[in-house]
C-alpha cells in the first residue's frame, strides 16, 4: 500500500513538472528547434535586416551574402553571427543573430535567430532579449558600445554607446538566470559587434585602426595650469649645459613644455580664445595644434624660420612619420592663458600640416641644440634630444582594442566590488563556525548570531545581489560531466561561483546546514516568516512522524526527475526547475509574474508561516543534492554518550534531524547548533547538571569533593562522568 502511494506520488509529481514545462514552453519562441548553422536568405528574413535589398548572392568562400536592390546595385551584406564568431552566453551556447551591414559600416538591423538562454527562469519576457538585439540597428560597427554595468540587484543591464557627440545610454532588463547578471547581454553585445566588424573588414568598409581613432574630450571650461599638470597634459624635455658639452650654469640650456592642444579645455587654458578658435578653424582632417613653451639660455625657435621659413630647432616624430614646422604653421604665444601658469621665455603654437599625427599614440618632440665649438669662427656643434609623450585619456579618449578575453572575464570586472564584499561576508560565516567553541557556548549569543546572519543573507545576498544559488547550477554540472560541456560556464556569474565554492567547503567540513540553515536567502525568508508568526501567536503545525519521514524523501524524487528531464532536454529541465520559488522571490517579484508563479509562491509562503521551512525540508531539489554531498561531513554538532537516552535536544530540533537514539542525520540537519549550545549548557545538559549538583552537595558538607561522597553518590558521579564523555567523531554524524 505504501509503495503504491509512493508510486502515485511520483507520477503526480512528474505530471506536475511536465505541466510546468508545457506552460513555460508555450511562452518561448526563439528557443524552439535547432540553431541554424548556415545563412540561407531564401528561408530567413534577410530583407528585413537589409532594407532595400531584393536579391541575395553568396560568394564562394564568404560567410555572408551580398544584397542587391531592384536595379542590381549592391546595398550591403547579411550574415548569421554563428558562422563568423562563437561567443558562448550563459547557457554555454551562443546567441545567434541575423544582421545586415550597409556600405557605411552601419548595422541596418539585427534579429535574434536562435538562443538557448533560460530567460524565462528569471521571469523576464523574451521580448527583452529581442529588444536588446534590435537596439543595435542604426549603430555603426566601429562605434564603442559596451555593457557598462549591472544596476541594483544586477537585474538590469546598462548599455552605453560612445561617439563624438557623447554617451548614449539605454537600460534593458537582465536576461540571466538566478543572479540576474549581465552575462547574456555581454555575450550578445560582443557577438553583434565582432561579427559586424569582421564582415566589414572582409568587404573593406571597416578599418580596425580607424576604429580606434578616438576623440578629444569636449570639456569647454578652460583648465588651470595646475590641473593640466595633474592630468598629465604636458610632455617635458629638459637639456642641461653639461649634456650640450658646456660648462654648467644655474638654469638649463633649454626646458620645453609641449602638448597637443585641440581639446577645448587645454587649448583655452594655453591660448587666448581668439587665437585658439582661429587655429582650430584652419585644421583639416589629420591636423592638430601643437603648443610649445620654452625657457633657458637658448631658444627653441632659432633664426632659420626667418631666413627660410623652416623651424629647424624643433620637430615632431611619430613612428616613421616626421613633422616639421614652417612659418605658415606658426603662431607666436607670449604667455599661457591660464592665470596660474609659470613664466616662460617664449611660446609657439604650430599646426601639423606636413604629416598626419595620431593624438591617441605616443609621439616625440625632437630638439636640435647647437653651440659654437671654437674650432673656427663659424663652426657649431649640434646635438639632438627627444622626449616622448602621450595625451592622457582625460584629454583624448581612445576606444580600447576589442578584447579576446572570455565573457566571464568582463563579468568579473563588472562585479569585482560585489565579489569582494560577498567573499568577506561568507568568510565571516566560516569564522563563526570555526570558532564554535566560543560562538555557540551562550544561548543568547547563538540566537542573535543565527538571526543576524539570516537577516543579512536575505537582505544582502538575496534581495540586493540576487545571488541565490539554485539547482540549475547542479544541472549545469550534469551537463559538463555527461555531455562534456564547458567548465568555464561556472565562471560566467562571479557571485554564484563564489557562493558555490563556499557551499562546497562548508558542506564537506560542517555539512550542508551551514548554507541551508544560515546563508540561503530563501531558507532565511522561510524561517524568518515562521519566527514572525510566533510573535503573532499563530499556532504551529507539524506533520505526524510517519508522514514526515516519508515526505522528506520527496525532494530526492524531484531531483531525480529534474536530472532526467534535463538529460532529455536541457531547456525543459531548466524550465521544470521553476519548482524552486527563488526567481519569484529575488529576481522577478511574484506579483509581476503569471498567476501560477504568484500562486505557487504565496502557497509556499503561507505554509512557511504555519510550519518550519516546508519547502526546504520536503521539496527543495538543491537541498537534496547538498544533503547527499554533505552526508559525510567532517565535523557535526558535538554529542555526549548520554544523548542516546536524552530527548531534550530532539524535542527542540525544528528540522527534526535527531533520531530516537540521539544521533543526528546530516541530511536533515540545518546546523542551527542549538544542540551544541545545550552540550555546553550546565543548566540544561543532564550529565552536567547532575555532576554540578553532586559536587555542590559535597562542598556543602566538606572541603573535599569526590572523597566526601558516600558510596551511592560516588557511583552516581562515576556514571555521570561516563555519560558526560563526548561521543567519538564519526564521519557523517
Amino acid at each position: 500500500m505504501t509503495i503504491a502511494r509512493a508510486r502515485g506520488g511520483v507520477s503526480a509529481l512528474t505530471l506536475a513538472l511536465a505541466a510546468i514545462v508545457v506552460v513555460l514552453d508555450s511562452h518561448a519562441a526563439a528557443q524552439h528547434g535547432v540553431a541554424p548553422t548556415r545563412l540561407d536568405c531564401q528561408s530567413m528574413a534577410c530583407a528585413e535586416v537589409l532594407p532595400g535589398a531584393v536579391r541575395f548572392v553568396r560568394e564562394e568562400g564568404h560567410a555572408f551574402e551580398t544584397g542587391y536592390d531592384a536595379d542590381g546595385r549592391p546595398v550591403g551584406w547579411v550574415a548569421l553571427s554563428n558562422e563568423i564568431v562563437d561567443v558562448p552566453a550563459y547557457s554555454g551556447r551562443p546567441v545567434v543573430v541575423l544582421f545586415g551591414l550597409d556600405q557605411d559600416a552601419t548595422i541596418t538591423a539585427a534579429r535574434v535567430a536562435h538562443h538557448s538562454e533560460p530567460i524565462l527562469l528569471a521571469g523576464i519576457p523574451e521580448s527583452q532579449l529581442t529588444g536588446f538585439v534590435e537596439w543595435y540597428g542604426g549603430h555603426r560597427a566601429i562605434e564603442h558600445i559596451s555593457v557598462g554595468r549591472a544596476t541594483r540587484r544586477g537585474r538590469t543591464a546598462l548599455v552605453e554607446r560612445r561617439t563624438d557627440e557623447g554617451v548614449e545610454s539605454q537600460t534593458f532588463a537582465a536576461i540571466d538566470v538566478i543572479s540576474g547578471a549581465t552575462v547574456t547581454a555581454l555575450a550578445a553585445n560582443r557577438t553583434i559587434l565582432e561579427a559586424a566588424r569582421r564582415v566589414g573588414e572582409q568587404v573593406g568598409v571597416v578599418d580596425r585602426d580607424a576604429e580606434r581613432a578616438g576623440r578629444f574630450v569636449a570639456d569647454g571650461e578652460p583648465w588651470s595650469w595646475a590641473r593640466m599638470e595633474r592630468e598629465g597634459v604636458f610632455g617635458r624635455l629638459t637639456v642641461t649645459h653639461e649634456e650640450m658639452g658646456l660648462p654648467p650654469q644655474g638654469e638649463p640650456f633649454i626646458d620645453l613644455w609641449f602638448t597637443i592642444a585641440d581639446a577645448p579645455a587645454v587649448g583655452l587654458g594655453l591660448l587666448p580664445r581668439g587665437n585658439y578658435e582661429h587655429l582650430v578653424a584652419q585644421l583639416e582632417p589629420g591636423q592638430h595644434v601643437v603648443v610649445v613653451f620654452g625657457r633657458g639660455t637658448t631658444s627653441f625657435k632659432g633664426s632659420a624660420f626667418v631666413r627660410g621659413g623652416i623651424f629647424d630647432r624643433v620637430r615632431v616624430q611619430q613612428g616613421l612619420q616626421e613633422i616639421q614646422f614652417r612659418d605658415t604653421d606658426y603662431l607666436n604665444v607670449g604667455r599661457a592663458a591660464a592665470p596660474d601658469a609659470p613664466r616662460f621665455r617664449e611660446g609657439a603654437a604650430f599646426i601639423t600640416r606636413s604629416g598626419p599625427l595620431d593624438p591617441g599614440k605616443p609621439f616625440e618632440l625632437v630638439f636640435l641644440g647647437s653651440h659654437h665649438d671654437s674650432r673656427t669662427a663659424f663652426s657649431r656643434e649640434f646635438r639632438s634630444f627627444e622626449a616622448t609623450h602621450q595625451l592622457p585619456s582625460s584629454v583624448y579618449w581612445v576606444e580600447p582594442l576589442a578584447s579576446d578575453d572570455p565573457i566571464w572575464v568582463r563579468a568579473w570586472e563588472l562585479r569585482r566590488v560585489d565579489v569582494v564584499v560577498l567573499s568577506l561576508w561568507l568568510a565571516l560565516v566560516c569564522a563563526i563556525f570555526a570558532l564554535r567553541r566560543y560562538t555557540f557556548r551562550d544561548a543568547r549569543v547563538l540566537r542573535w548570531l543565527h538571526l543576524g546572519t539570516m537577516v543579512v543573507s536575505l537582505a544582502y545576498v538575496g534581495v540586493y545581489l540576487g545571488a541565490q544559488p539554485s539547482v540549475t547550477q547542479m544541472l549545469t554540472l550534469v551537463d559538463v560531466v555527461v555531455r562534456g560541456g564547458d567548465p568555464a560556464l561556472f565562471l560566467v556569474d562571479p557571485l554564484l561561483f563564489v557562493g558555490w565554492i563556499f557551499i562546497a567547503v562548508v558542506s564537506i567540513v560542517w555539512g550542508r546546514g551551514v548554507f541551508c540553515g544560515w546563508v540561503c536567502p530563501y531558507g532565511a525568508l522561510s524561517e524568518l516568516a515562521r519566527k514572525l508568526a510566533d510573535l503573532l501567536k499563530i499556532p504551529r503545525f507539524e506533520l505526524p512522524d510517519r508522514v514526515h519521514r516519508r515526505l522528506r524523501y520527496l525532494r530526492y524524487v524531484i531531483l531525480v526527475v529534474l536530472v532526467g528531464t534535463f538529460l532529455y532536454s536541457p531547456i525543459a529541465g531548466e524550465q521544470a526547475a521553476e519548482i524552486e520559488p527563488f526567481k519569484s522571490t529575488f529576481l522577478a517579484p511574484f506579483w509581476g509574474r503569471e498567476w501560477y508563479f504568484a500562486g505557487w509562491w504565496l502557497l509556499l509562503f503561507a505554509l512557511s508561516t504555519l510550519m518550519f521551512r516546508p519547502f526546504c525540508r520536503y521539496l527543495c531539489p538543491m537541498g537534496a543534492g547538498l544533503a547527499l554531498f554533505g552526508s559525510l561531513r567532517l565535523s557535526g554538532p558535538r554529542r555526549r554518550r548520554y544523548c542516546a537516552s536524552c530527548k531534550i535536544c530532539q524535542r527542540g530540533c525544528e528540522p527534526r534531524a535527531i533520531d530516537d537514539d540521539g544521533t543526528i542525520d546530516p541530511r536533515e540537519c540545518l546546523s542551527c547548533m542549538e544542540c551544541e549550545q545545550t552540550y555546553h549548557d550546565r543548566d540544561r545538559c543532564p550529565p552536567l547538571v547532575g555532576i554540578d549538583r553532586l559536587l555542590a552537595k559535597t562542598r556543602a558538607t566538606a572541603a573535599r569533593a569526590d572523597d566526601a561522597l558516600d558510596a551511592r553518590d560516588a557511583e552516581r558521579l562515576a556514571k555521570l562522568r561516563e555519560q558526560e564523555e563526548r561521543v567519538p567523531w564519526r564521519p557523517g554524524r
